[in-house]
């Protein structure tokens, strides 16, 4: 593939590749410490010393990130500083530790033949080193990172039209594309990216049906572009229906008995969480469409399945690390991977042992689960942070925001769920598609509500609250349209009782106050607990049913946020509980 002729980025050139590349005559991709030529190749890789001038980060050479912005003479200079910044910084941040080779080789060497790819990259680097404190007044960054970006999207829009693009490119400006968009905070059009992607892998596994696709591009369809996307799908499966299911093969169901890394434990915990999440929507759907309790005995079969591959990956984890430590060949940051795997793996308990029980009171047997999560979550975003102390301002993996996002919804001891909650707003500000800062609000907006309805329970006062920003929830009344919901601009998925919101990110939610006072032990009963939640805005609709006199007392304010969630209510005249949807408004 060569780059589009007359492009104003040309391709880096250089003569200091590796002694091997030079004796073959083969152009080196410059990857340290050992090329990918000569990886992939099996032979031995060296250099002849330091490279001077370039992006190496060697405390004894100069590196272009060194100089100021008002120092560099042009644009293409430009370019290369925030290409300096993505390959040294961010390169590391975005993939987590464990995908360096791909976040640092493979896109760097794609983007020496593809200007889009260059222009996609350089304009994650600007965005990554200077995080967009407020949307409306972009600084000179942003703008450049805006305008690389609308160049890199040109570029890949006219070689598909012209249909000369490789379908692998189209992933990997996919994945870039997804980053940027998530960095802005766009949550809706990364999500739309992620469903082109997903449908670009459909595509190249039909071809490589067909014997169309090499076993070298195959091999790295599977090995490195759908784990990426599969560990995406987990994090965002609960508040939006993404095609994650469809990445799945026959063959991910085999038990694990071993790894020899943490990478395939990752991906393998990865799948696991994601075929946990879709059992549990199902027995959701289950429970609403037969508007029953029993759950269908091949739902309970494949509980089963899964709880002894999850119990299996435990065993295996245990065995991976145990053999570390002995080696004494665990690092920090390794350390801090482990704690992250680990923290996914009890949420991933708790969702399973607790999916097929229509009553949310089943998680009040967890909480020591759900400290676990707290504790290897701590141990995770430490090492998560960078020489200064800071978090880093993106992450594009799976990450502690998730685990302590249901934590803090499922959990519902305050102390666990207020140490959740702050171990959140400490993370990240994007943590895969969602801004933080909206996704913690939103936590703590549930959380105060539901602690409000058990204390007005608890003194036989009416249910019917609101939910302001400046202090504990209010008496209000709130709609209940029986079993409608649908929902436009719902966050979560379509229904009920067990059904988590992942962290949205929804730059118009004001973030909720401080409840006044923190309670030491609070019983939450089962008709106070909220199930699936989402959030909309006046202007943008209500709920159908919604009665008249509920419009006209709360579309005051066009920009009014509300707070839509279930929950199970208990009918006396019966003695049955049926599920009701209802919602209150929330900030200021």
């Amino acid at each position: 593939m060569s780059p589009v002729l007359n492009s104003p980025i040309k391709p880096l050139r250089s003569r200091l590749g590796c002694k091997t590349c030079k004796i073959r005559k083969v152009k080196c991709g410059e990857e340290k410490p050992r090329c990918v030529r000569c990886s992939s190749t099996g032979r031995k890789c060296e250099y002849e010393g330091t490279i001077s001038g370039t992006f190496s980060s060697t405390p004894s050479t100069i590196s272009i990130q060194d100089y100021p912005l008002s120092l560099l003479p042009n644009t293409v200079w430009r370019e290369r500083r925030a290409f300096a910044y993505y390959f040294q910084q961010a390169a590391l941040s975005i993939g987590g530790g464990l995908d360096v080779d791909f976040w640092r080789t493979f896109v760097p060497q794609v983007c020496r033949s593809e200007p889009g790819v260059w222009d996609a990259i350089i304009a994650i680097g600007d965005l990554f080193e200077s995080p967009r404190k407020d949307s409306r007044f972009p600084d000179q960054k942003h703008r450049d990172a805006l305008s690389w970006y609308s160049r890199s999207v040109s570029a890949i829009r006219q070689r598909i039209e012209r249909g000369s693009i490789d379908t692998f490119v189209g992933l990997i400006t996919c994945i870039l594309f997804i980053s940027i968009e998530a960095i802005q905070g766009n949550e809706q059009e990364a999500l739309q990216l992620y469903g082109q992607g997903v449908h670009l892998i459909r595509t190249l596994r039909a071809q490589i049906a067909c014997g169309i696709v090499s076993t070298t591009k195959a091999s790295f369809l599977e090995d490195a572009i759908v784990p990426i996307f599969v560990r995406l799908g987990a994090i965002a499966l609960t508040i939006a229906h993404l095609p994650v299911s469809g990445l799945l093969l026959d063959n991910d169901s085999v038990l694990v008995q071993e790894f020899v890394s943490l990478k395939p434990a990752r991906e393998a915990i990865a799948r696991l969480s994601t075929e946990i999440q879709l059992l549990e929507r199902t027995c959701i759907e289950h429970q609403h469409e037969s508007r029953s309790s029993h759950i269908h005995p091949e739902l309970m079969h494949r509980q089963i399945i899964l709880s002894a591959k999850l119990n299996d990956w435990h065993t295996a984890f245990t065995i991976l690390i145990e053999g570390l430590q002995t080696k004494g060949v665990l690092s920090p940051q390794q350390v801090g991977t482990g704690a992250l795997l680990l923290a996914y793996y009890e949420m991933s308990f708790v969702i399973l042992a607790t999916c097929v029980s229509p009553s949310h009171m089943i998680y009040d047997a967890y909480i020591p689960n759900f400290q676990n999560i707290v504790e290897q979550s701590s141990i995770a975003i430490n090492a998560l942070a960078q020489s200064d102390g800071s978090q880093p301002p993106f992450t594009f993996e799976i990450n502690a925001g998730f685990p302590l996002w249901f934590t803090c919804l499922r959990c519902r001891e305050p102390k666990i769920r207020r140490m959740a909650l702050a171990l959140f707003r400490r993370g990240p500000q994007v943590q895969g598609f969602y801004n933080s800062a909206g996704a913690a609000a939103l936590g703590e907006s549930v959380m105060m509500l539901e602690e409000a309805f058990a204390i007005r329970a608890i003194q036989g006062k009416p249910e019917s609250l609101t939910l302001d920003s400046t202090g504990p929830a209010t008496e209000h009344h709130a709609y209940s349209p029986g079993h409608n919901s649908d929902v436009s601009n719902d966050v979560s998925s379509c229904h009920p009782v067990l059904q988590d919101s992942g962290p949205a990110a929804h730059s118009y939610l004001a973030p909720a106050g401080r409840a006044a006072t923190t309670p030491t032990t609070l019983f939450v009963p089962e008709e106070a607990r909220l199930g699936s939640i989402g959030i909309f805005r006046s202007q943008d609709g209500f709920p159908a049913g919604t009665k008249d006199e509920d419009v006209a007392k709360w579309n005051e304010r066009r920009d009014q946020i509300f707070l839509r969630f279930s929950r199970n209510k208990h009918d006396q005249a019966s003695n049955t509980w049926h599920i009701v949807h209802e919602f209150v408004p929330i900030g200021t």
